[in-house]
């Protein structure tokens, strides 16, 4: 064994110094228990931080720290209770781990970063810990990453309900569109939960600084949007616009199966997911089916062709020009005999502004429905999770991507504070 002063530099402690070390005989394995004292006699006050030679009494205390080899690694200090002038008697402040933890914060940090890419009971297994003690450490890691980063002040927002678990149970989530990052979850999807969410989540700068909210036709949403973020324009995201023109379109198939009788048993049984398709997506023989059912009935076909234009909406770059674009198709609704389409067409108008705002704000629609992905793939992953802070915590990190390189997993290893690497 080297000298104390080789183990204090190997441990990495600064202002403590290795006293004794003990470790199990005859074993490569064996747990290692080093005794370590405080450099000085000065001890720091809890409360203040305030340095104080008057000591009431000390207790032996244990952490578990990073392991040295193959040798799991105790830490064994006395500390004390000091009498501090401004506090009173308080319990002596220790640099390397928090207050009532078991573990040192460096140990505290890998397991948390280990929890991101392992289930919690994995990394527990791996550090020699049980899993509310890794659970603890995540949720402390990504409670202080959260804390420290720096807040963003994004112009467009999203804001989205997902499903969560079975029954008519919603979640609605605040995203960051910009970044593609989670800012917030709340249960329900009511006026309340989303005003309390624009509230509570977002500072007074960042409801300032948001230009556009990208949301679907819900209104509740429309509501709150409007009571709390009043400069900001409501953007309609395309993915529910065109979920509105596919049911009226699927509408129409049914309505044409029964109608034409014997001809669409032949030809459209078993289509309705391959008419609900988008045109530059059907390939080889697909195809074929599909002009062969166009060209049986040629209604279906008509609702389809304004279907697919639909798609132009986001094209253009005047507000004028998509009203006219909506005006231009509902006229060539005329004596077409699809009121599915008709009701789509009165639909549309009724929600022009929202359609059109994207003119002025071009919101990347795609950025919502991906976080919605993200979101059901950890609550898989985790088969559920009961903590709602929990949660958000994880879906914040997986949104935000804070290791991307050695080097910033060098930084969440450091003994320094977390910081975001944006």
């Amino acid at each position: 064994m080297g000298s104390r002063r080789d183990c204090t530099w190997i441990l990495g402690l600064p202002g403590f110094r290795v006293q004794m070390i003990e470790g199990e005989e005859g074993r490569s394995d064996g747990r290692v228990r080093v005794r370590v004292e405080r450099q000085g006699r000065r001890y720091p006050c809890s409360g203040c931080g305030q340095r104080t030679s008057r000591v009431r009494s000390a207790k032996e205390r244990t952490w578990d720290d990073l392991p040295w080899a193959a040798h799991p690694v105790t830490l064994v200090y006395r500390q004390r209770r000091v009498v501090c002038r401004r506090c009173g008697v308080r319990t002596e402040r220790i640099e390397f781990a928090d207050a009532k933890a078991r573990v040192t914060r460096r140990l505290r940090q890998q397991i948390g970063v280990d929890c991101q890419s392992m289930p919690t009971s994995h990394a527990a297994v791996r550090h020699g810990v049980s899993w509310g003690k890794a659970r603890r450490a995540e949720k402390a890691v990504l409670a202080e990453w959260d804390r420290t980063r720096p807040k963003r002040q994004p112009r467009h927002i999203g804001l989205d309900e997902i499903q969560r678990g079975k029954g008519q149970r919603f979640w609605t989530v605040l995203s960051d569109v910009v970044h593609g990052e989670v800012m917030g979850l709340r249960q329900d999807r009511t006026e309340a939960a989303a005003a309390a969410l624009l509230t509570e989540e977002l500072t007074g700068r960042q409801r300032a600084a948001i230009t556009a909210v990208c949301t679907d036709m819900h209104r509740p949403y429309l509501n709150a949007v409007g009571a709390v973020l009043r400069h900001a324009e409501v953007v309609f995201d395309k993915f529910h616009v065109l979920q509105h023109a596919s049911a009226a379109l699927d509408d129409v198939r049914r309505q044409e199966f029964f109608r034409a009788g014997a001809v669409m048993r032949e030809h459209g049984r078993g289509k309705r997911w391959l008419l609900l398709r988008r045109w530059k997506t059907v390939r080889g023989s697909k195809r074929v089916e599909l002009q062969t059912l166009f060209a049986a009935n040629r209604r279906l076909f008509k609702a389809y062709v304004l279907r697919e234009q639909l798609d132009r909406l986001w094209t253009y770059k005047t507000r004028p020009g998509v009203l006219n674009f909506v005006l231009g198709w509902i006229r060539a609704l005329r004596w077409q005999r699809l009121p599915e389409m008709e009701r789509l067409g009165d639909f549309l108008f009724r929600h022009i502004e929202g359609i059109a705002a994207y003119c002025d704000h071009p919101v990347r629609f795609g950025v919502v429905e991906s976080i919605n992905t993200t979101i059901k793939a950890v609550l898989r992953r985790a088969r559920g999770m009961r903590d709602e802070q929990m949660l958000l915590l994880k879906l914040k990190w997986v949104t935000a991507h804070p290791i991307r390189s050695a080097r910033d997993l060098a930084r969440f290893l450091s003994p320094q504070g977390l910081y975001s690497n944006r």
